[in-house]
């Protein structure tokens, strides 16, 4: 069978000057982590949870997750803010295929970021003091103290469009587009492994409730623009993730950072039970954050917050970390990556809840 091929990366006319610039900066790779099994790492962060401040969180957070993935306890990650082009990408692909989570609900630029790095693109180390009107010119995008080849990105929009073109007009959820993105990935020549594929693979759903926010959108918006192209009805999400909570029995949620996949995932409760369907709160949580909660913000609201509105349980089994992902995120899966490392934990396939 002939398999799919990616669109061409765009040419851009630079002097030869901008040319050696341009490498020079886009030189230094920013590295994936790969979690191998550690034993001492893994002490290390046990005996965290007998000290204090946010070692004892950490600790207590890895503990926590270890019992909910040894229990029939379905878990669902909520993930935001620029953590796959940081590093923490691969620790990603890795959860799913080893089955220590369930179900991901994110930010739509976690997956143009995970969509760059599987077309062979990289991001690279930079100077956050970087002149970004020099960048500009160069056709460079920083993210803080990284950044991406701009024309990479755009071969990112034009293979979420040539996605888009391969799928009947008609309404679809954020759910059923990223599937068909992993699906395309897996039979796509030249590729890399991807959060996508390996969700795919897995029958593991993804949900971007925000998914015009990102090059998902341009790539779909372009598709449109030339008379065809799919809609995306973030409706059908709020359906979909309301079924899911009601076949997903006893479930908890990690989350990294904050913002509108947080609150989804969270109110997936409230939905579920607006609908009509009888379901447990969540039964714990973990969240991973830097935001300070006095201002009111969503991002630094506390998981016993969303107790007062019927999102969690009562009796909620929760671990607040207050502290920034790159570093605390790492910590808590080398924690499970080497306690799981022996336990085959059974995969629920949540994916398979709308194709039945």
């Amino acid at each position: 069978m002939k398999r799919l091929k990616v669109p061409n990366i765009e040419e851009i006319k630079l002097t030869e000057k901008q040319i050696v610039r341009r490498k020079q900066i886009l030189k230094d790779e920013v590295k994936q982590i790969k979690i191998k099994s550690s034993e001492d790492i893994a002490k290390l962060i046990g005996s965290f949870a007998d000290m204090s401040f946010e070692s004892r969180n950490i600790g207590n957070a890895a503990k926590l997750y270890q019992k909910k993935l040894e229990q029939d306890t379905s878990i669902i990650w909520s993930l935001s803010g620029s953590i796959f082009s940081a590093g923490l990408r691969q620790i990603v692909i890795d959860s799913i295929r080893k089955g220590y989570v369930d179900a991901l609900v994110c930010t739509g630029a976690l997956f143009e970021q995970d969509m760059v790095e599987a077309l062979g693109h990289k991001h690279y180390k930079c100077n956050p003091n970087q002149n970004d009107s020099e960048l500009q010119e160069l056709f460079i995008d920083r993210i803080y103290d990284h950044v991406l080849d701009e024309m990479a990105l755009r071969q990112v929009d034009e293979t979420f469009k040539r996605i888009a073109a391969g799928i009947p007009v008609g309404n679809y959820s954020s759910r059923f587009f990223m599937n068909e993105c992993g699906r395309w990935l897996s039979k796509v020549e030249g590729t890399e492994d991807s959060v996508m594929q390996a969700a795919f693979e897995n029958d593991m759903p993804i949900f971007i409730p925000a998914i015009n926010d990102c090059s998902i959108g341009i790539g779909i918006a372009l598709e449109q623009n030339q008379g065809g192209g799919i809609t995306i009805d973030s409706i059908k999400d709020l359906r979909e993730l309301a079924v899911l909570k009601s076949k997903s029995g006893d479930t908890g949620i990690i989350i990294i950072g904050g913002g509108v996949p947080k609150n989804y995932s969270q109110d997936s409760v409230v939905m579920a039970e607006m609908l009509g369907f009888e379901v447990e709160k969540h039964s714990f949580g973990i969240q991973i954050s830097t935001a300070d909660l006095r201002d009111g913000g969503l991002s630094g609201s506390t998981l016993k917050e969303a107790i007062s509105w019927g999102k969690n349980s009562q009796n909620l089994d929760e671990v607040m970390v207050w502290g920034e992902a790159t570093v605390f995120f790492p910590l808590l899966m080398s924690y499970i990556f080497h306690k799981m490392r022996n336990q085959k934990r059974a995969k629920r396939k949540l994916n398979n809840v709308f194709t039945s």
